[in-house]
């Protein structure tokens, strides 16, 4: 038996252990290494997320992930982009002789990565999205490698999906935080402005946007500003 056979079963048990509010940079290094133990010399590995300008890597393990992947972003087409867009698994069993994506398949034939797996999020949420993998050998029908690669890249996708979607949510998070506070300052700063100066809401808010534009200063610094010191115009 394979070495890497006898790995893989403690390898699919470590991925599915993996955190998902680990920082996506370290999922990646994990499992590249787990990629490495199971399928043997040292697989390339990208995120892939697309969006209403095409594709984009948001990680990856190996320069030559990426250099892969902006091959087919700028064909706009190839596995990486199929996978994540259809929803279903794309493999590349030999660049040396697929001809779906020439462009693609001649760059990684040159850069020794004969196999590439793409594997989308497992589900079709918020993120359109996948898990690329280039490997140096074939993936050819008779090769044992096709299915511990399809394998390992069903149950890698998970912890890779869920940490970029973490990442996500606490971005988002933290976006609507800033917002809640802003839109609070800038209520305060026309409230002084109704008062002192006898206006309406809709007036005290665009005497705050003229003085920001005049100023080249943002509408929230500018009431905060306003609110602590009750200069207004500032200065």
């Amino acid at each position: 038996m394979n070495p890497a056979d006898d790995r893989l079963p403690a390898a699919l048990l470590d991925l599915g252990l993996v955190p998902a509010q680990r920082p996506l940079p370290l999922v990646m290094e994990q499992v590249a290494d787990l990629a490495a133990e199971v399928l043997g010399g040292q697989p390339a590995l990208s995120v892939t997320v697309v969006g209403s300008e095409g594709g984009s890597t948001v990680s990856t393990s190996s320069p030559v992930a990426a250099e892969l992947d902006g091959v087919q972003y700028r064909t706009g087409t190839g596995p990486c982009l199929e996978a994540a867009t259809t929803g279903r698994m794309v493999v590349v069993e030999d660049s040396e002789t697929d001809r779906r994506w020439p462009d693609l398949a001649r760059s990684a034939a040159a850069a020794g990565r004969r196999g590439v797996v793409s594997t989308p999020f497992p589900s079709r949420g918020p993120v359109l999205g996948g898990f690329d993998l280039y490997v140096h050998s074939s993936l050819a029908p008779e090769a044992r490698t096709r299915a511990r690669a399809e394998r390992f890249s069903r149950h890698a996708v998970v912890p890779v999906a869920d940490s970029l979607l973490h990442a996500r949510a606490l971005q988002l998070t933290e976006h609507l935080q800033v917002s809640l506070e802003s839109r609070a300052v800038i209520d305060q700063a026309k409230g002084v402005l109704m008062e002192r100066f006898e206006l309406t809401a809709d007036q005290a808010f665009d005497a705050l946007t003229r003085v920001s534009d005049q100023t080249d200063t943002e509408v929230r610094d500018l009431a905060a500003d306003l609110v602590r010191t009750g200069e207004f115009p500032p200065g």
